[in-house]
């Protein structure tokens, strides 16, 4: 058994059992979802604990770490769990961590082109590799001034937004209308592929908050007025073109001289789901579902062994459990006007629930195992029909802003009937082409350039969660539910019983929680 873990930006930390010549992920969890703080940084004690508390006293072996370098608390913390578990531990570089998680793809009996690219990490901010059965073999590196997700996430500040966070904002903007031909950004180069170095060149030569002035100062000049919304869209499109064209001039160029088709693309910089979209308009794209610094944990513990992961899912996190919330129930009896509680059973789930969102009630899912990632995929979801309405709704009690679209889930056997370019997507981490005729049926998950990022469901991945949405088509006749994730906006997505309830308090007309059904009175 194998303890990763990592203890920079979004902790985490998960459990491997490497026996029987496979990997098999047994539990990945990040940090925030029990310290409630976004993207927490340090040991992931909760996380931990939750592990070996709940893995029948099978104590891992070793420790291996996501990330290099840390001094001060940071290391003290590491070292202090080390001397109490009494066993090796082993530190991984960050980007090898990334790229490792191309063992969860399905390229184990043919060779792929890894590419990680983030705002940096233990002196790079992105590399080029090679990976095979044999391991992998890294070929190109940028360093960390020449960081293509710290210029993205310069931009983010640029526009008021929070970097390192709100980098989907930018990306949202950037599909509104606007003409950036009549402000000459065209032909501006702040940061570009060069094939002579096989590097990213950025050409401000700082990053951080000195690249946020420089930026700044640019765009100014150009007459742009940053607190507008169109200055903003102008701006999200020149950020996001940039990412477009360089990523894929560096990947144009890796293919072409190794002969591969087949990229892995993990790291931040992979959660941009318009680029990815574009990276598979040639290419055979595979996308980690935790793709972000979360993903060190497992990256590290797969780089100690030489084993692919068959990955069904990222149901690998707090476990909700009806015992536990009759022990809640008891304690809101107190005040019996708050909610009307029902329990129901499984196989009572999906009409019920069905019904509900029939007749255009939120509904908010917390059951069984907790993601792991940055998706909510049934497990810890806010559901409704795919409605503007409903999304303007969830907007205004979200308290978030109107321009950022939602998502939906559908069933993976209706994906040919609505769009273009049909591929099994179970984990969200890529972009579809709606069909036209359709655009209207589900307006309150498209975005403003026709696409969506749906999550593909086959029955077996999540029945219960498959069989509501079946029971909406057979009444409705779509295959489609809004699927957002259930947390407060700015907030980590709910972990246990009462994150939930705490958050149902501002959201939703019903919670589903475990098996008992919360209905606000």
């Amino acid at each position: 058994m194998i303890l990763g873990l990592t203890d920079g930006h979004n902790a985490s930390a998960c459990l491997i059992d490497n026996k029987n010549n496979k990997n098999n992920i047994e539990y990945a969890l990040s940090e925030e979802r029990f310290t409630r703080k976004k993207n927490q940084r340090g040991a992931p004690i909760n996380s931990i604990n939750y592990i070996l508390n709940n893995n029948d006293n099978k104590k891992p072996e070793i420790i291996t770490v996501g990330g290099m370098f840390r001094k001060g608390k940071r290391l003290k913390e590491l070292k202090e769990l080390q001397n109490k578990l009494n066993i090796p531990m082993l530190y991984f570089n960050h980007h090898l961590c990334h790229a490792s998680l191309y063992k969860l793809s399905n390229f184990n009996k043919e060779e792929c082109l890894i590419i990680t690219m983030d705002g940096g990490g233990d002196g790079f901010s992105s590399t080029v590799s090679i990976g095979n059965k044999k391991g992998i073999e890294t070929i190109a590196q940028s360093d960390l001034i020449d960081s293509m997700g710290d210029f993205y996430a310069s931009i983010t500040e640029v526009l008021g937004f929070k970097p390192m966070e709100d980098e989907g904002k930018v990306m949202s903007l950037s599909t509104y209308d606007g003409n950036i031909e009549n402000i000459e950004l065209n032909n501006l180069k702040i940061i570009e592929y060069n094939k002579k170095t096989k590097t990213i060149n950025n050409y401000l030569g700082v990053v951080g908050f000195e690249a946020t002035k420089a930026l700044k100062r640019i765009f100014e000049n150009k007459n742009i007025v940053l607190n507008d919304f169109n200055g903003k869209i102008l701006i999200s499109k020149y950020a996001q073109k940039t990412l477009e064209s360089e990523v894929l001039k560096l990947i144009n160029e890796f293919s072409n001289e190794t002969g591969i088709k087949n990229i892995v693309f993990s790291g931040g910089v992979a959660q941009n789901v318009q680029l990815n979209k574009k990276i598979m308009e040639n290419y055979n794209l595979f996308v980690p579902p935790f793709m972000g610094d979360e993903g060190l944990s497992v990256g590290a513990s797969l780089l100690f062994n030489n084993k692919f992961v068959d990955l069904k899912t990222t149901y690998l996190g707090y476990n909700i459990e009806n015992k536990n919330i009759n022990t809640i129930i008891e304690k809101i009896k107190l005040n019996e006007n708050q909610y009307k509680i029902k329990y129901i059973g499984e196989k009572e789930i999906p009409e019920i629930i069905g019904n509900l969102l029939i007749n255009n009630k939120i509904i908010c899912i917390c059951r069984n195992k907790m993601e792991f990632g940055a998706r909510a995929l049934g497990n810890r979801s806010i559901l409704a029909l795919p409605k503007k309405e409903n999304a303007k709704k969830i907007n205004k009690m979200l308290n978030r802003d109107s321009f950022m679209p939602f998502a939906p889930t559908m069933l993976y056997d209706y994906v040919e009937e609505y769009f273009k370019n049909p591929h099994y997507n179970p984990f969200m981490t890529t972009l579809f082409d709606v069909k036209k005729e359709y655009i209207n049926k589900i307006d309150g998950v498209v975005h403003n350039d026709g696409t969506t990022r749906a999550q593909t469901l086959k029955k077996e991945f999540n029945p219960t969660y498959y069989n509501i949405i079946d029971f909406v088509n057979e009444v409705k006749g779509a295959p489609f539910v809004l699927n957002t994730s259930f947390n407060l906006h700015g907030a980590p997505i709910v972990c246990n019983e009462y994150d939930a309830l705490k958050s149902f308090k501002v959201v939703g007309d019903v919670l589903l929680l475990g098996n008992y059904l919360f209905m606000k009175r």
